[in-house]
């Protein structure tokens, strides 16, 4: 790595904040990728003619922001660039990405006819024995494999087999004439098992996001159950 910046120990900006600016700016402009090592602290400290404690606390800030990630017996590496998704789910998956210049896709894993849970009898207001239409996605960003969406709908939604849910669900629902109302949203961490660790390519037992919303419509009315569960290593949330 060049040294294209001295570090000025005589600057009011302090020496470790000299070389953060410096190591983002490669990263910024393309000079560090994704996936690469940046120096080793001693390889930093003869550049930069600074001391092991100066080096640590600006890796340690890098690292704090996301920019960089350890390995253990390896090194330091740019970490790979994460979207950003926010949180409101009234944007919509597919929205919030064209909003960050990211291109969303989305996968159909299934369309069935299951028995509701116990959560689904206690929302719809149904019978144990009543079924409700499931639809499980998987959602890309940038072609990367990031959220997996499983939604209950209650039976009014039949016609969404018909279909193409690849498509934003947002813009489905609103051509069917269906305006979201009021929901309840509640964030847990779960952990992957075995088929959706397959499916996001995570190892099983990874910590995941889940994101659960209840959703009803402009009357009040029960219309669906969505629950998200994001790989948190490839997003990162605004509010």
């Amino acid at each position: 790595m060049g040294t294209s910046k001295n570090v000025n120990p005589d600057s009011m900006t302090p020496m470790y904040k000299q070389i953060i600016d410096i190591l983002g700016r490669k990263i910024e402009e393309g000079e560090l990728r994704p996936g690469d090592r940046i120096p080793s602290e001693a390889e930093l400290m003869q550049a930069y003619h600074v001391s092991r404690i100066t080096v640590r606390s600006a890796i340690n800030e890098l690292e704090e922001d996301g920019m960089v990630v350890r390995s253990r017996g390896k090194g330091t590496f740019v970490a790979s660039r994460k979207a950003l998704y926010s949180v409101d789910d009234q944007i919509g998956f597919t929205h919030s990405c064209f909003q960050e210049g990211k291109v969303p896709r989305t996968e159909v894993l299934s369309v069935s006819w299951i028995y509701p849970t116990r959560a689904d009898v206690e929302f719809f207001g149904i019978d144990e024995d009543e079924t409700i239409l499931c639809t499980r996605r998987l959602r890309y960003v940038d072609d990367v494999p990031t959220m997996i969406e499983v939604n209950h709908y209650n039976r009014m939604f039949g016609f969404l087999e018909r279909e193409d849910l690849s498509q934003s669900l947002f813009e489905i629902l609103q051509k069917h004439k269906i305006r979201l109302g009021g929901h309840i949203r509640i964030l847990e961490v779960c952990y992957a098992n075995s088929s959706d660790a397959g499916i996001l390519g995570v190892k099983p037992g990874a910590a995941l996001l889940l994101f659960t919303d209840k959703h009803e419509d402009s009357g009040g009315s029960p219309l669906y159950i969505s629950r998200q569960m994001y790989c948190t290593e490839r997003l990162k949330f605004y509010v």
